[in-house]
């Protein structure tokens, strides 16, 4: 039950760490649980794991783990996102991992990104400049007003 230290569950352990913080699952301070389902949109600072269904965005400033129960239909933006389950939304990430039987539907904006045999992918895939870390609206005056080109800002 509770505080039980037994290591035989099913629930794989995640690690590689992204610039000092991980999401492991000795650091996963928040746990949306199997069973749950939630809907709004979320900021959550700490590691997160999600084995519940969550319908809107998730933004973080850490890890977030979707087990292989979880389920999120909306966007995800956090420094690390590992996916066992399922993904119907984009995804916005430094280090984006689909392990073997996720499912991705979105496009992604990534500085790396690790797939398994078996996993599921089905968007875009634009791989970030590891330099850049601000993004900035620009009008596009080759499209018709309205529209918007997303350009990435270079540190200095």
């Amino acid at each position: 039950m509770f505080g039980s230290k037994d290591k035989s569950s099913n629930q794989p352990e995640v690690s590689a760490p992204v610039s000092g913080k991980s999401a492991s699952s000795k650091d996963i301070k928040t746990l949306i649980g199997e069973g749950c389902k939630v809907e709004g949109n979320f900021f959550i600072p700490t590691a997160t794991r999600i084995d519940g269904v969550i319908k809107g965005d998730l933004t973080g400033d850490s890890g977030i783990v979707i087990g292989h129960t979880g389920k999120v239909v909306g966007s995800v933006c956090a420094a690390e996102v590992i996916v066992y389950g399922a993904v119907e939304g984009n995804v916005e990430t430094n280090r984006l991992e689909l392990k073997k039987g996720s499912r991705m539907s979105g496009d992604v904006t990534v500085n790396n990104l690790i797939t398994e045999q078996g996993c599921t992918f089905n968007g875009k895939c634009h791989m970030k400049d590891e330099t850049s870390n601000v993004t900035e609206l620009v009008p596009d005056s080759n499209q018709p007003s309205g529209n918007v080109k997303i350009k990435s800002v270079m540190n200095s």
